[in-house]
């Protein structure tokens, strides 16, 4: 399969498709309570997005937006079931992190949700390791944090 990457304008329209089957799914799993972190997703508030094609159809998403003034946090990550497991979500979060990196970060943080353990196992493979809850999700029993380092070790 062949997958083509694209960084779109966070009003695309293939991104809005996408990100509105994550919330469905959100809804569908936690209910209200998914309700509760819509202001953490916002994409207004993104700096980058990128979205997956295969064929020409759009399998996968992810976002970054920043945290701080060195650090993106990774957000909206979301695959098509029929795609998982065929590296489109390794591909996409490798472009946000360079171009997060690109932007001057060094670090990259993300919330997913304790009981995702599918999710926490692929971020782990790439390379991100369980932190302390950070800002809104600190003492947040349903989410983990995860912190991986981006910078290739020059400022910019």
């Amino acid at each position: 399969m062949q997958v083509t990457l694209k960084f779109v304008d966070i009003g695309n329209e293939d991104l809005k498709l996408l990100v509105d089957m994550l919330d469905a799914y959100f809804q569908a799993s936690w209910g209200d309570v998914a309700k509760s972190y819509a202001p953490h997703h916002d994409l207004a508030a993104m700096s980058c997005a990128v979205v997956a094609y295969a064929d020409g159809k759009p399998v996968g998403c992810g976002c970054w937006k920043p945290y701080d003034a060195v650090t993106a946090e990774i957000k909206r990550m979301f695959v098509l079931p029929d795609y998982r497991r065929e590296h489109v979500a390794a591909q996409v979060i490798r472009a946000l992190e360079q171009h997060a990196a690109a932007s001057g970060c060094h670090r990259a943080v993300l919330e997913t949700g304790a009981e995702i353990p599918d999710a926490i196992t692929f971020y782990e493979k790439q390379g991100y390791r369980m932190v302390a809850n950070y800002g809104a999700f600190v003492d947040d029993k349903i989410c983990v944090c995860m912190a991986k380092e981006i910078s290739d070790g020059t400022m910019r």
